[in-house]
């Protein structure tokens, strides 16, 4: 029993996918291409090209919004107004 939950572990682990496009990420977050690019590219979001396709490293995506969003306190924690560096050099 327990080598059948590790295999089917393992396999759900080897389809998580390394990198997503655009509109993966759009489905991921729950939020538009124009957000994405506006909000989190602009604050730091590491992305990486190949020919004219954009894509995000899932786990750079999860890393930076867990940083960010422990930046943010109560009164500053909508993106659409947030500034990753600004906000960051102010609480610390």
């Amino acid at each position: 029993m327990l080598e059948k939950a590790i295999n089917e572990r393992v396999d759900e682990i080897a389809k998580q996918k390394y990198f997503l496009t655009y509109v993966e990420l759009s489905r991921y977050l729950n939020i538009s291409k124009p957000i994405i690019e506006d909000r989190l590219i602009k604050n730091g979001l590491k992305y990486y090209k190949v020919g004219s396709k954009y894509l995000f490293k899932k786990v750079e995506v999860d890393d930076f919004l867990d940083d960010i969003t422990a930046c943010m306190n109560a009164t500053n924690n909508d993106l659409k107004f947030f500034n990753k560096l600004k906000q960051c050099a102010e609480n610390y």
